[in-house]
């Protein structure tokens, strides 16, 4: 009889441990990873997240396969801080880094020389972990915000800078470096495409025009991002990313497309700009396989997933979350988290411009420098139409007092600042991504 017992306790014992490893197998050893950052590219214009045009058939497909956050919010609305703030997981009040390629004529004329901040070298960059853990480390950037003279450049071991020659151009530079890649063992590539920033290369052919200024500047926007699908699709089949390789797709920042009278980023924090894309997708299926998470989150998340994930030593300060417990879903702490975004633009003048932002839950908080404040029900109201502060009551008083206290309690770090020297060639690229004002 006791045999008989032991014997159905070990089956039991072994179908447990079995279903168990079904249900989270571990990863092959020491994956690839590839992380692309594609500027400009709001959520809500991806099938995936519910746009009814299919502009990513590709990315779609891994979607399906993969795990999508559908509430993924980035630090910032423009390019230098949201990107520095994926590369450090630090918002950029922290880590320093609020002022890009941004600039006056005026200024210019008086003296060609800028100053910028940069990441603070104290500061261990994404690109760096990976390197610290024994990876080949490679970036290919298609803007020129994200470039050496910002810190960009820390912890890789080849990085090449471009400005908006479109994703084609991007990827053979990628593919001329294959070799290099790919021989050596496990790599880390980080790939940011500059396609749906204005202004857009790629045009309407004549029975796509519709005579609507709008409609069509979204038309050519949808466009850019179709083409970057099949840049994306192109180095998926050529590198082999089918086997052994985590991808990870998201966004600097969105786009603001009229809503509010105006087009453009780096003006707001509402979502048009500060609602991406987080797809983390992984050919082993398992703990990445076809999942979509409510819970909010953030692209400060992506470095202390990645080190959680792969079993790099912990480090500490970092103001992201690790993402696994919630894609295990063994937690659901990251519904009661607060999650931040911050914009500063510095042009010397009155049109500077300083926002912050705390979103939590359904609701989202923003205050405008000098005393606006903004409250608004993103569930009721998704499009951030009506302003309840006033009538906001505890859920207003929280959130502001939870975004101060935040910021007043969090470590910053000693910004670093570099004086570069805009030659015509620089000046001409500014203009054409509209950073020269």
């Amino acid at each position: 009889m006791k045999k008989k017992f032991f014997f159905i306790a070990a089956v039991l014992i072994v179908a447990v441990v079995f279903c168990l490893w079904r249900l989270f197998p571990k990863h092959p050893a020491e994956p690839n990873v590839v992380l692309v950052v594609i500027d400009t590219l709001r959520a809500d214009h991806l099938p995936f997240y519910g746009y009814p045009k299919e502009t990513a058939p590709f990315l779609s497909q891994l979607a399906a396969q993969g795990v999508v956050f559908e509430k993924a919010y980035a630090a910032s609305s423009w390019t230098s801080p949201a990107t520095a703030s994926i590369f450090t997981s630090l918002y950029p009040f922290q880590h320093g880094v609020t002022m890009g390629l941004l600039v006056q004529k005026r200024l210019i004329d008086e003296d060609p020389r800028i100053k910028i901040n940069r990441i603070p070298k104290e500061l261990t960059t994404l690109p760096e972990v990976f390197r610290i853990n024994g990876y080949r480390t490679f970036g290919v950037s298609d803007n020129y915000n994200i470039s050496e003279n910002q810190g960009f450049t820390q912890g890789f071991d080849r990085f090449l800078c471009f400005s908006h020659t479109g994703g084609q151009f991007i990827n053979e530079q990628i593919l001329r470096l294959k070799k290099k890649i790919l021989i050596g063992g496990k790599y880390f590539l980080y790939v940011h495409y500059n396609d749906p920033h204005m202004p857009y290369r790629i045009p309407l052919e004549e029975d796509e025009k519709s005579g609507d200024r709008l409609t069509d500047m979204k038309a050519l926007y949808d466009k850019e991002i179709t083409h970057v699908d099949h840049c994306i699709k192109e180095l998926y089949d050529r590198f082999g990313w089918s086997q052994n390789t985590l991808l990870i797709i998201t966004a600097d920042h969105g786009e603001e497309m009229n809503e509010k009278h105006r087009y453009g980023h780096g003006k707001s924090l509402l979502n048009t700009v500060i609602h991406v894309p987080l797809l983390f997708y992984y050919p082993h299926g398992g703990l990445f396989g076809g999942k979509r998470l409510t819970a909010n989150a953030s692209t400060m998340d992506i470095l202390p997933t990645l080190i959680s994930f792969l079993d790099f030593p912990r480090m500490k300060g970092l103001s992201g979350q690790d993402l696994i417990p919630e894609v295990k879903g063994v937690t659901k702490s990251s519904s009661e988290r607060f999650i931040f975004s911050h914009l500063q633009v510095e042009m010397g003048s009155r049109k500077d411009i300083l926002q912050k932002a705390c979103l939590y839950r359904e609701h989202k908080y923003i205050y405008k420098f000098p005393d606006k404040h903004l409250l608004y029900d993103l569930k009721e109201d998704p499009g951030e139409r009506r302003n309840r502060f006033a009538d906001g009551g505890e859920m207003a008083r929280m959130l502001a007092a939870n975004l101060f206290a935040y910021e007043k309690d969090s470590p910053r770090y000693n910004t670093a600042y570099v004086d570069i020297e805009l030659d015509n060639k620089s000046l001409e690229q500014l203009r054409t991504l509209g950073y020269v004002h």
